[in-house]
This record gives C-alpha cells, structure tokens and sequence, in this order.
C-alpha cells in the first residue's frame, strides 16, 4: 500500500497539514505495528536507508523497538556503507490501533565529524608527547598551562613545577628577550626560531629556538600562546667551529658546501669536489640545484625550507646527482648560520656519500632473506610468500600448494664424495627444481638437502603432482660433479590450501607428513597429503 492510499484509508491522518509535515520532514518516519511490522513511512526515512519507499510497507522494521531515551542504530544502506541513525520511538494511537512512531534523525555525518575530532585529539596529545621539539602551551600573562616530556628535559623542570610557572621562571636570563616577545605577540604576530641562550635549572647553558604564536579566539583576541622550543646548542657550537676552524673545513672527510642568505654556492671543500665530480669554479655561483636528481618533488623541497626558515636546520636523507650523471644517496645536515644581530647570514650544509651503506644494507637483507649457497630464498622470505600466497586464494578462491622435498641419500653423496661436492649437487639440484617452476612459484631451501615450494592459483591438485611429477623426471638424469656421475632421487609431500589447513603451519605439517609416507613407499616418489587416503605418485629411474 503506498503512503498516499494510507492516508486516505486513515483519515485522522490524512489532514493535509500533518501530511505536509509528514511528507516533507528533514527526520525520517515510520509507523510501526504492535507486531513491528511498517504502517507508514516518509521520504526521507527512504533516503536515509537509500531505498524505495514503497519497500518498506508490510516489512519487518527489523530494530529493537523501545520507547523513551533516543537510541542510536547502524544501518546498511542500498550502496554497502554503514550509516548511524538516533532513532526516538513513542506511542500512538491509529484507528483505535496501538502503533509506534519511529522518528529517525541520519548523525552519520556528526558522528564521523566526533570521531575526526577525537583522534586529532589524540593525535595531537601523542606527537606533543613523541615529539623531539619542547612544546608549551601558555596562559596570555605566558603561565605555562601544559609542557611536553621534551620541554621538560630543556628546562631541567618536571611538569608538575612548569605548571604555573611564567616562561621567565623557566630561564632567568630571558628579562629582555621576553619583552619583546610579550610585544611581538601582543601585535598578533608570530615569532619564529627566535635563538636566546638560557640556563636549565640546574645552571648548564644552553641554546634554544624559541617559535611562537597567539592562539586566537573566535573573536580574533589571544585566548593563549603556543611555543616550540628547539634545544640549538649542538648546531650553534657547530656553526662556530666551522667559522673558526678553516682547516677542519679543507680536510674534513665529509662533504661541506656553503650558501649565501639567498642560497647561491660561494664555498665547496675538496670532499665535495671528490664526491660531486663538480670544481669548486662549477659549483661557486650557482644553487645547490645543480646537484638534484630528479627524484624528490616540489613539497619535499617545499617542507626542507619551510625547517629552515621556521627551525634554521632540516637533516635527513637525500638523493643526488654527480656531475657525470650517476645518482646517489647522501645523509645531510643543513643549518642556518646567523650573524651578530640575528639575521641569517648564511647555510651550512655537510653531507657523506652513503651508497656503500645502502649497499651493506640491501647486503644484509639478503642475506636475511636468501640461502648463502644456492640463492634460493630461505625459511623467513619463504614464509613470507607463503602468507601472502593464502591470503591471496583466500579472496580469488584458488587453491594453493605447499611441496616439501627432500632429496634420497643425500648423506652418502657426502660421505662419499666430500661436503664440496655435495654443495656443487645442492646447487645443481636448486637449479633444476627452480627450473620445474612457473615465475609465480617461490622454491626455498631450509637447509641441509631440504627444500620447500609453494604453488599459488592452483585450480586442483593434479595441476601440483604435475608440477612433482616433473621435478622427479628433472633429478632423473645424473649429475656430473667433478668427472663423477652422481645419482639422486626425491621424496616430495604435498598439502593442498584450504582442503588440509587454512594456516601455513598446519599445511607445513601435512606436507612434511606426506613427504615422510612418500620416503616409507620406497622414496623417489610424491604423495598428496590426505587424512584418509592419499594420493601417491613414483617415477622410476
């Protein structure tokens, strides 16, 4: 029955005021039976569901139906996203007939705004808390109201006795440098990387970069200050020395160039000519451009002076261009040098040539991750493709299979023949079975003359005994290690995703289960793990 029929047959309902109100209502409405069963519901009950509404008369409504305090209910809407709905029920009377009235207001907007709101909340509390910089929040007569861990290590106060402290209790030498402060803030102007130095409370000197701001009410006054306090002391002790000590700057191992206020080039040292390949007569003159390599956009130049100018340093890792056009890493520390009076007088940037440590680096993450001696990845990155292999069947759903393989006799081909033979077979061996494989395929090796495969997008089993059928065939010719024909057979165990295990562990275990029947059938053979009959295959050499 559509809502106008209803309103007609109901003519306690069918003034044309409350259908008005009814029909044209920002809430949506619905009218429930005794048996919660939908009467009557409004336009914009259909737009919050995103339905018909014609869909909704003679239904179930489907959500518990409780009079008094307003509920909140999650619906699925006719697109699959969830919306959050406060519904208010109440009792009625409808042609002498007990009814509910369900009036349902969509806050899925306002609930996802309470929820942005809370973790910026807490996003922030956190990187005040993380953060390496001292972050204060003050009152307008500069009363500390909150102090992050890395302000109180910079004063040399705990929170508890910032707390209600002015910021000139925190650093009795700042009379002046607080004044103006005070003035700069009360014109509703920042202050930015403003250096003083200070005394902890303890008497050690220090270096700071004081930044800070009005915090402005909706009426433009300053409801309070916030401050970022840098701890500068390293880099101020740093610029001196490269100011005073010539020598360290021509012999020094690191790379040093130096700009000018506006960042054009007026100094190089020999490491950077070394590393460059540029001479001090190409690069003096021009910017620090002429060393990019492309890689890096504008936001993260962008962001590197945004450090420099509000912080007066920005250090990290950075790739370059040589002048014979090869790219490379550099780890490098810019710092603003200032002069007597405040001002920035110049840039600083010292940087190392790092390709040899990315080179150890990915060294050591193969090693991580491969065999020494065959190559082939090891147990961790093979677990790792295994997972990933799962968890992709588990969405397509294909069928993935796990292979152990373990060679025949292997132990007498050592005994025999010597370890250094033995490795030239593990290596031999390694090749054929990779060999066997499609490039989706991972095959590892465990250690010793154990090595392991995992088959992803399997459609059945037998695509997996093929795949064991021929790497039984590949061993079946002999080996010829130095001027010996050696022979080996072996033993494969197959468990197949999902039928034997949904977890690598428990497939792991059929599959070294099937291995060992394959070894008790006499060996050079395979067999499809199967709790009560299994599949087993030989080949005969």
């Amino acid at each position: 029955m559509s809502t106008n029929l209803i309103f007609e047959d109901a003519p306690d309902l069918a003034g044309s005021l409350f259908k008005n109100i009814v029909e044209h209502a920002s809430d949506g409405i619905l009218v429930v039976d005794y048996d919660g069963y939908v009467m009557l519901s409004n336009p914009a009950i259909a737009a919050i569901f995103q339905r018909h509404q014609d869909e909704f008369q003679g239904k179930l409504f489907g959500f518990p139906i409780a009079t008094g305090a307003p509920v909140e209910i999650d619906i699925l809407r006719k697109d699959g996203l969830l919306a959050t709905a406060e519904m208010r029920v109440s009792e009625a009377y409808w042609e002498r007939e007990r009814v509910y009235i369900a009036i349902l207001r969509d806050i899925t907007e306002r609930k996802q705004l309470e929820t942005a709101l809370r973790l910026a909340q807490e996003e922030f509390a956190t990187l005040c808390h993380c953060a390496p910089l001292g972050m204060l929040a003050l009152r307008t007569d500069w009363r500390v109201k909150l102090a992050n861990p890395a302000a109180e290590s910079i004063f040399g106060w705990n929170g508890d006795e910032m707390m209600g402290s002015t910021f000139l209790d925190l650093s009795v030498p700042l009379m002046q440098d607080l004044t103006e402060m005070k003035q700069v803030i009360q014109r509703g102007k920042s202050i930015m990387g403003k250096e003083i130095r200070h005394l902890r409370r303890d008497g050690t000197p220090v270096d700071i970069s004081v930044s800070a701001a009005p915090v402005l009410d909706e009426a433009g006054r300053a409801a309070g200050i916030m401050c970022i306090v840098e701890d500068i002391s390293h880099r101020v002790r740093d610029a001196e020395r490269l100011r005073l000590s010539g020598k360290i700057f021509e012999n020094t191992q690191e790379c040093i160039l130096v700009t000018d206020a506006e960042g054009v080039i007026f100094s190089v040292n020999p490491a950077f000519v070394a590393v460059t390949g540029f001479t001090s007569e190409e690069a003096v003159g021009r910017k620090p451009t002429l060393l990019n390599s492309g890689r890096h956009d504008k936001a993260f130049y962008a962001e590197m002076w945004h450090s420099l100018i509000a912080y007066g340093q920005w250090r990290g890792e950075i790739w370059n261009r040589r002048k014979n056009g090869e790219i490379y890493p550099e780890w490098i520390n810019i710092s603003a040098i200032h002069d007597a009076h405040g001002k920035v007088s110049h840039y600083v940037a010292v940087f190392s040539d790092i390709s040899k440590v990315k080179e150890n680096e990915a060294r050591l993450q193969r090693l991580a991750d491969f065999d020494l001696l065959t190559g082939l990845p090891n147990r961790f990155l093979f677990q790792d493709h295994a997972e990933l292999a799962l968890a992709q069947a588990a969405r397509n759903g294909k069928q993935v299979a796990i292979l152990f393989l373990d060679l025949d006799h292997f132990k007498t081909i050592n005994d025999s023949f010597g370890h250094r033979a033995g490795d030239q077979v593990l290596i031999e061996v390694a090749r054929r079975l990779d060999g066997c494989l499609r490039a989706s395929d991972t095959l590892a090796r465990f250690g010793g003359d154990e090595f392991n495969a995992v088959l992803p997008d399997i459609d059945t089993p037998a695509a997996a005994a093929s795949v064991a059928e021929k790497i039984i065939a590949s061993l079946s010719t002999p080996f010829l290690i130095e001027g010996q024909a050696l022979q080996v057979g072996i033993s494969i165990g197959i468990a197949i995703y999902p039928r034997d295990g949904v977890q690598i562990d428990a497939l792991a275990l059929a599959a070294d289960a099937a291995m060992y029947q394959a070894k008790e059938q006499g060996r050079n053979s395979y067999r499809i793990f199967a709790s009560d009959a299994a599949l087993f295959g030989t080949r005969e050499r």
